[in-house]
């Protein structure tokens, strides 16, 4: 917990670390620095903090740390990120342009980058991971090669807000942004035009941070806010077809597809002693990491399904040799071996971007269920004792930025 505090914090000689390398550095020191149990614990934890809620936050919020931008020239102030996902995200704020300006409203600049921050340097952009999708000024003009479709609409309110009764001729923008899948949504209203923007992405797995700019102006007053409830899938029209790697033949149930940490899982088998499950796993282009890859899960249910009714599980096992185990309910054994075709980690990455063959072997007596299968050199075995006393238990694939197709049952 130190350790993850002390990477996480900003300090006066450096930048809180991304998410992705504190994880790294974690798994790293398993075993010498940090006891092995633990350190699973803290893996599990952070895989599940999709928006990175256990760094250190800023004591102002606004602005991702900043209350206020005085921009000259054009991005010459950039706020950081603030992420963008299926709650809507409000922000309030004030613009003011220079007097010998032409009065160019903000702009909002849409990007990912493993420290959430907007990158020009070419080499922080490699190192971050740093995308840029587009620039959208609040008047409606877009710009920008990262995206598939931009459709913007203007819309004359008919009530309008006196924004001269704001002291200082300033003009308040009232801005919504929200993502669903690959399609984002910002609407800004300045009291006189509500603006609407909708950008079809290149994918729907990588984060969508916005960034605040302006040309010659002063932004203030900033007050952010997000709901409490996820949109709906029709709140953002489409304007795209969806971006799919799963449209080839499908087995014994239909394929899936998971852009992010087990947003998607397949229909489940019963265990029996002997069965073999057979896929066909695909990283998605934007995986990058090791445990971008498919995951075995092992659990109970009484509707047979994940996270279903009365839903327990007893292991998580990754293709990339690891595991995560519900306290209390099962134990397990694990053990990875390398075998001669292993030729490291970024050969494996490869192939699990090439696309592979997996079989996943089962034994299973009485409480006993024993996993096994071996991928790119990597020999996974994987034993679970199930200690509630449940028979009946179910194997579902899920993941992270991997698309499962073609999966089968066999006896």
């Amino acid at each position: 917990a130190e350790a993850y505090d002390a990477m996480t914090s900003n300090r006066n000689y450096r930048d809180a670390f991304p998410q992705q390398i504190v994880r790294e550095e974690i798994v790293k020191n398993s075993g010498t620095q940090f006891d092995p149990e633990i350190a699973k614990i803290m893996q599990h934890l952070i895989d599940t903090d999709s928006e990175y809620r256990m760094k250190e936050r800023n004591s102002v919020e606004e602005l991702a740390g900043r209350n206020e931008l005085i921009c000259n020239e054009y991005r010459s102030e950039i706020s950081d990120g603030i992420h963008v996902f299926e709650k809507i995200t409000r922000i309030h704020l004030s613009f003011k342009p220079d007097a010998d300006s032409s009065g160019i409203p903000p702009a909002i600049i849409l990007f990912d980058s493993l420290d959430g921050r907007v990158h020009e340097d070419e080499k922080l952009i490699k190192e971050l991971n740093y995308f840029e999708y587009c620039e959208i000024w609040l008047d409606g003009h877009t710009s920008g090669n990262g995206v598939r479709k931009i459709q913007t609409s203007i819309i004359e309110n008919k009530v309008r807000r006196d924004n001269d009764q704001v002291s200082g001729n300033k003009v308040i923008y009232d801005i919504e942004a929200v993502k669903y899948e690959d399609h984002v949504l910002i609407r800004s209203d300045n009291g006189q035009k509500t603006v609407e923007t909708i950008i079809a992405l290149p994918d729907s797995s990588r984060f969508v941070y916005l960034g605040l700019t302006g040309e010659s102006c002063y932004i203030g007053d900033v007050s952010i806010s997000q709901d409490d409830t996820a949109i709906s899938e029709d709140y953002i029209p489409r304007i795209a077809e969806k971006v799919s790697y799963i449209d080839g033949r499908a087995g014994d149930v239909p394929n899936i597809q998971c852009d992010g940490y087990r947003t998607d899982t397949s229909e489940a088998f019963p265990i029996t002693d002997g069965m073999t499950l057979s896929f066909h796993a695909m990283s998605l282009p934007t995986a990058r990491v090791i445990w971008h890859c498919p995951y075995i899960c092992l659990f109970s249910s009484e509707d047979m399904k994940v996270d279903g009714r009365n839903y327990r599980e007893y292991a998580l096992i990754r293709l990339d040799g690891e595991y995560w185990e519900v306290d209390g309910f099962s134990e397990n054994k694990l053990i990875v071996n390398k075998n001669d075709d292993f030729d490291g980690w970024d050969d494996w990455k490869q192939s699990c971007k090439n696309g592979f063959d997996c079989d996943v072997r089962f034994k299973r007596k009485d409480n006993t269920i024993t996993v096994i299968t071996e991928n790119m050199g990597l020999n996974i075995r994987n034993t679970t004792t199930i200690k509630d006393g449940t028979e009946d238990i179910y194997v579902a694939i899920t993941g992270d930025q991997v698309a499962i197709t073609e999966i089968r049952i066999s006896k």
